[in-house]
């Protein structure tokens, strides 16, 4: 499941992006432009975060118009990922589950307004009887339950806990609409109540009645079969500039209906184009129009529908639907157009930076956008650094704390380097000033002070925080 500020980095770093005017695919689309575009921007940014490999799919209308995979799918092996890689979801499933909500409110199985506790039998929440948790509340993350997720390592032979287990155990920490938060939780339990209304397993249920409506051939989304696990992209950590890729432990979430699901990128563009086709898919509906105005629509004054960041991109003038996703060592992105009826899906199998940050760039979203809207599509000068004195470089290598955090500043070549912790991800320092550098690939800015000649702190600036790490040695 994803980790609410890195999602947030990522949008964000997408809006601030040169504006130009743009009506519903304005233009002329060029599929061959497309390829080369992306395939150039996908290519450099696997190299220069050190990421294994990315599946990209890309639609427009009712179709899918192009999909690719880059790079490895097992860097010890040199497997190469294809269109047929299996990754994880992560969160970016949310909105499905969300969708099964809705297919079972639609048959008058259930109100959006009900009460989560009629429907739960023995498995209960722990709410408050003056204000009950409602469907609306679960699906929109204000149910004001306890929140968290559980990982086990697949190879750690303890099972999680039952669906049953842990949503039984939840208990609310303030009444329900008086705060957003994000909650894994509360979505697992979304995907128990599927189960226990339905009548029906979970993942039979998702395959049944969405995915394979949508001509989704993956059998096993959420408990992957033999010949699936072969077809695997296994976990890595992002190398940065200088490292290369390092294999994670695979593990597994309890609360899977939240985002431990595990798909082709093709598959979830076949969703993404019934959620901007008003439920249709090629002529197949799987929801009603109605339901999916629902699940994009903004609750108790918030930026979040059902399992969907709603977002005015100020560059298009258009509705941007969204969604992060990650587990370690894979993470996953969703992003349409409401007016263009455009998008994007994308997996690869690493997952942060050091600096927090998401490792495939904003960029690639950004292009691709403009690109299937038919815009033109210009692409982002990419910063330089400056000459600095070899001497004063040397000054700045060393070990920084900040609180229980690490920062290792080294020399590799003539370049410096940024490592976090002891991680394999090693970023290279790009000097604008002789004191002042940035994260290559990132607007994360990293300033060396000192007093008396001699180097004593380095400042951290990333999303309009300060931080300060105090030399070590």
């Amino acid at each position: 499941m994803t980790q609410l500020p890195a999602r947030r980095l990522a949008i964000l770093a997408l809006l601030i992006l040169p504006a130009s005017p743009a009506l519903a695919q304005s233009g002329r689309f060029d599929l061959q432009k497309t390829k080369t575009v992306l395939t150039g921007l996908v290519e450099k940014t696997l190299r220069d975060n050190g990421i294994p490999s990315m599946s990209i799919a890309l639609v427009r209308g009712d179709s899918i118009v192009w999909t690719a995979a880059f790079g490895y799918a097992n860097m010890r092996t040199k497997t190469p990922a294809t269109t047929e890689t299996i990754y994880s979801t992560g969160s970016s499933f949310k909105s499905v589950t969300a969708t099964a909500v809705m297919q079972l409110a639609e048959q008058g199985k259930l109100k959006l307004d009900d009460p989560i506790n009629k429907y739960l039998g023995d498995a209960k929440v722990k709410d408050s009887s003056s204000t009950p948790v409602t469907f609306t509340h679960i699906l929109s993350h204000w149910s004001g339950l306890k929140n968290g997720a559980e990982t086990q390592p697949i190879w750690g032979r303890r099972l999680p806990s039952t669906l049953e287990g842990f949503t039984s155990a939840l208990t609310w920490v303030r009444a329900p609409e008086t705060k957003w938060e994000y909650n894994n939780f509360a979505y697992g339990t979304a995907g128990l109540l599927v189960q226990k209304i339905s009548g029906v397993e979970y993942e039979k249920y998702m395959v049944d009645n969405i995915l394979m409506p949508l001509g989704v051939t993956t059998p096993h989304p959420v408990y992957p079969s033999p010949e699936m696990v072969e077809r695997m992209a296994l976990p890595y950590s992002a190398g940065g500039t200088f490292g290369k890729p390092a294999p994670v432990a695979q593990v597994h979430f309890d609360v899977y209906p939240a985002g431990d699901i595990y798909l082709r990128a093709a598959d979830m563009a076949r969703y993404l184009i019934a959620q901007l086709n008003g439920g249709v898919f090629q002529g197949k509906r799987i929801l009603s129009e109605a339901s999916v105005r629902e699940m994009h629509t903004a609750r108790f004054g918030g930026d979040y529908g059902f399992g969907f960041w709603m977002v005015r991109d100020t560059a298009s003038g258009h509705t941007l639907i969204h969604h992060g996703g990650a587990i370690a060592g894979q993470r996953a992105f969703l992003i349409g157009d409401l007016d263009a009826k455009v998008g994007v899906y994308y997996m690869t199998n690493s997952d942060f930076l050091p600096d927090g940050t998401p490792p495939v760039q904003s960029e690639i979203v950004y292009a691709a956008l403009k690109l299937l809207r038919g815009e033109n599509y210009t692409p982002r000068a990419e910063t330089k650094g400056i000459a600095v004195n070899e001497t004063l470089l040397a000054s700045y290598v060393g070990t920084y704390s900040v609180g229980g955090a690490t920062i290792t500043v080294s020399r590799i070549g003539r370049a410096l380097a940024f490592q976090q912790n002891g991680q394999s991800t090693i970023t290279e320092l790009l000097p604008v000033t002789a004191t002042r550098f940035l994260l290559r690939g990132s607007t994360i800015a990293v300033t060396f002070e000192g007093d008396a000649g001699r180097i004593e702190r380095l400042v951290v600036e990333a999303g309009g925080q300060r931080q300060v790490a105090t030399r070590r040695k």
